[in-house]
C-alpha cells in the first residue's frame, strides 16, 4: 500500500460560531477514528497559520500570518491507500472538505542510503 499526503488548504472556520467549529472537529475525529480503525491513517496534525513564504534564498514573500485565509495550508494528512484513485475516493468522504479544498498528492517512496 502507498502513501498520500493530503493537503488541507483554504478555511472558512474565521465566520463559524464556536458550536459550528465544534460540530466540524467532532465530525472530523469521528472520521479520523474511522481511518484508524481501516488502518489507512498514518499522520496529520492542523498547521498553525503563522509562517513564512520563500521564493528562493533572497525573498520572503510573507513574513507572518498575513495570507488571505483561502490562501493558507490548514493542515495535512497522510494515508495509506492502493493507488490515487482510492486516495482521491478517502479524501473525498472528509468532513473538512465542505469547509476547505483538499490536495491529494502521491508520497514519492526515495530508497534509503
Amino acid at each position: 500500500m502507498d502513501e498520500f499526503m493530503l493537503l488541507m488548504k483554504g478555511d472558512d472556520s474565521q465566520s463559524a460560531s464556536p458550536a459550528e467549529m465544534q460540530k466540524r472537529m467532532g465530525d472530523y475525529m469521528t472520521w479520523i477514528k474511522g481511518m484508524v480503525e481501516k488502518d489507512k491513517f498514518v499522520a496529520g496534525q492542523p498547521l498553525v497559520p503563522a509562517g513564512k513564504h520563500l521564493k528562493d534564498r533572497e525573498t520572503v514573500l510573507t513574513d507572518g500570518p498575513f495570507l488571505e485565509p483561502k490562501e493558507i495550508i490548514g493542515g495535512y494528512m497522510i494515508i495509506k491507500a492502493q493507488d490515487l484513485d482510492e486516495a482521491t475516493a478517502i479524501a473525498k468522504t472528509c468532513p473538512l472538505l465542505q469547509h476547505c479544498e483538499i490536495f491529494v498528492r502521491p508520497v514519492m517512496n526515495v530508497p534509503a542510503g
